[in-house]
Formats: structure tokens, C-alpha cells, sequence
């Protein structure tokens, strides 16, 4: 059963019928999928304060529940449901906290099983909307987003830049977004863009990039974004392929995991795929297929092992199609 908003009414005023707090009324004590009320109070009257908010994510990214996941999750979950009293001027100085840590807590045990598409990357996308689009006006909130990417993390400045440019265009098939409901103006979503493909460049330089988590999706961006044809893109990855531990990060980059359910599976089966389609546009990927073969028989890079059988596995089946 759903209950829409009601769920959310519940929640806020901590009542047994919401599935969070259900279990600390028969324990008597205060579970691990909610927050005690002086410390949710304190997240909320020190919202205007970006570093105890940042060593608050830092800590609770540290501390395991025994269901699994981190605090981090369950702090998302509570300025959920209270995004309304967090004081409007403080609006700016908490998303600026949490976009400056987004990569830092987007911990891999806080991520949904199987099927399920959650992660504290959409957490934060819920609540940036649940503390700005009824309350301040399109222009207002798009200076607060601004502002707050200006120091975010390079893998979530990625990702809200994508948001706000899909608001206006979005990919085929899809409507664009009412401006009144858009996370920017149009304007500030350029300005975001071009932001983004300026910090990946620095990162390329310092050797951010190569270690940041979601380098391959950091490297179609810098393609996308810039006006030279990929050609600063490529120029990186040849240098990066002259380096062994390079090849394996890049490897690592490139493989995705996914989940399948064939008749007669109890479980679904988690499935490792390769993501070599157009990868031309990159690299030079026959260099970079010699280079994974490599790296793959010096026995010390398990990582590149999968991602080549993988990738053998993707072209066995291509060859038995056209078959």
C-alpha cells in the first residue's frame, strides 16, 4: 500500500503508522532507520552551518546500520520529510554542504539491490526539490544552485548540470520541462555547463579525473562539452594507456553490473558487462583492448580480468548472432 503525501505527514510527526518509526514504539528505543529528535533538530538549526554539516555526512558515512547501508541514507531520509523547517536562509549554505561532499557519501552500501535504482545521488536529488521548488521562485533557486556548485563535487556537478540542461532539453522523446518547474533558468544551466567541462579539464590535468568514480561517465561529458571534436579527450586517454594502473582504472570505468532473472532462478543473478559500444570516440580502442590483454596476464589486476571476459563474452555472443 502507498499513501502518497500522507506517508510523508506521518514521517514529520514521528507516529507509529510510519513504517520508520513503527518498530521504537515496541523496542522502546530509538531504531536505526530514523534520527533521535534532538539530533534531527540540531541537523535543523545548524543547516546554515557547512562544515558541521559536512563532518556530520563525513561521520555518518562511517557508521553501518545493522539493515544494511549507512547513517548517511537515513539522514537523507529525515531532512526529507522536514525540508520545510529548515529556515529558507539556510537553504543555500546546506545544499552547498551536501553538494560539496555528494561524491564522498554516494557509498556503495547505500545503494538499492537488484532492481531497485536508489542512492543517495537521488536522495539529494529529492531533497534539493523538497527545499526549493515550493518555496522560492525559479530565479531565487537557481542563484542557490549556483552558488552551491560552485565548490560541489566534480561526479554530482555532472549530474545536476545534466538535470538542469534536460529541464530545457531533454533527451528524444521526452517533453521539455515548464519553466516554472525547472531546477534553473536556462541561462544559469548553460553557465553550469560550462563549468563542468572547465573542472573536468583542471581534473584531467591533476590527476583528479583518473581517480574520481565515475570517470567514464566524466569522460562522455568532456567529449560532449567540448567544441574540438573529442580531441582533448582522446589526447588523455593515449597517455593514460601507456600506464598500467591507468589501463585498470579505465577498465574499472567501463564495467557496468546488472541483474537478470531467467525462468527457473530463485534470486536475480548479477551479470558484468563491458561498455565498449562507441568507446572510438574516446580512445583509440584497438591500443586499449592490447593494453586490458596485458594488464590482464601480469595476474595483478582482477578488476581488468573481468572486464576483458566480459568484453570477450559481449563479442562471442555479437559473432553467434550474426551467425
Amino acid at each position: 500500500m502507498h499513501y502518497g503525501s500522507f506517508s510523508v505527514q506521518w514521517a514529520q510527526e514521528r507516529r507509529v503508522c510510519s513504517a520508520a518509526h513503527f518498530d521504537g514504539y515496541f523496542r522502546f528505543t530509538i531504531g536505526t532507520e530514523v534520527l533521535s529528535s534532538s539530533e534531527l533538530n540540531e541537523l535543523i538549526t545548524k543547516a546554515g552551518d557547512p562544515e558541521f554539516i559536512v563532518n556530520k555526512l563525513q561521520e555518518s558515512a562511517n557508521i553501518t546500520r545493522p539493515t544494511g547501508g549507512t547513517k548517511v541514507a537515513v539522514i537523507f531520509a529525515e531532512l526529507n520529510s522536514h525540508a520545510d523547517e529548515v529556515d529558507k536562509n539556510n537553504i543555500q549554505p546546506l545544499l552547498t554542504a551536501l553538494f560539496q561532499v555528494a561524491d564522498e557519501i554516494d557509498v556503495e552500501g547505500d545503494h538499492g539491490k537488484a532492481f531497485d535504482i536508489m542512492d543517495n545521488e537521488l536522495r539529494l536529488h529529492w531533497l534539493l526539490r523538497r527545499l526549493t521548488m515550493d518555496r522560492l521562485t525559479l530565479k531565487e533557486r537557481s542563484n542557490v544552485f549556483l552558488a552551491a556548485c560552485e565548490t560541489a563535487s566534480l561526479g554530482w556537478l555532472a549530474r545536476f548540470a545534466d538535470s538542469a540542461w534536460g529541464n530545457y532539453y531533454p533527451h528524444e522523446g521526452q517533453k521539455a520541462e515548464v519553466e516554472a518547474q525547472c531546477l534553473t533558468t536556462e541561462a544559469d544551466a548553460q553557465k553550469l555547463r560550462d563549468m563542468l567541462r572547465d573542472r573536468i579539464a583542471d581534473a584531467a590535468k591533476d590527476g583528479a579525473l583518473l581517480n574520481n568514480r565515475k570517470l567514464g561517465y566524466l569522460l562522455w561529458r568532456w567529449l560532449y562539452l567540448s567544441n574540438d571534436n573529442g580531441a582533448a579527450v582522446r589526447e588523455w586517454t593515449t597517455l593514460q594507456l601507456a600506464i598500467d594502473e591507468s589501463v585498470r582504472k579505465l577498465a574499472v570505468a567501463f564495467t557496468s553490473h546488472g541483474w537478470s532473472h531467467g525462468f527457473g532462478d530463485l534470486v536475480a543473478r548479477r551479470t558484468t558487462n563491458a561498455q565498449v559500444e562507441s568507446l572510438g570516440q574516446l580512445m583509440d580502442v584497438t591500443r586499449f583492448r592490447q593494453r586490458v590483454e596485458e594488464v590482464a596476464t601480469t595476474g595483478q589486476a582482477p578488476e581488468v580480468v573481468e572486464f576483458l571476459n566480459a568484453w570477450q563474452r559481449q563479442e562471442q555472443g555479437n559473432n553467434e548472432q550474426h551467425h
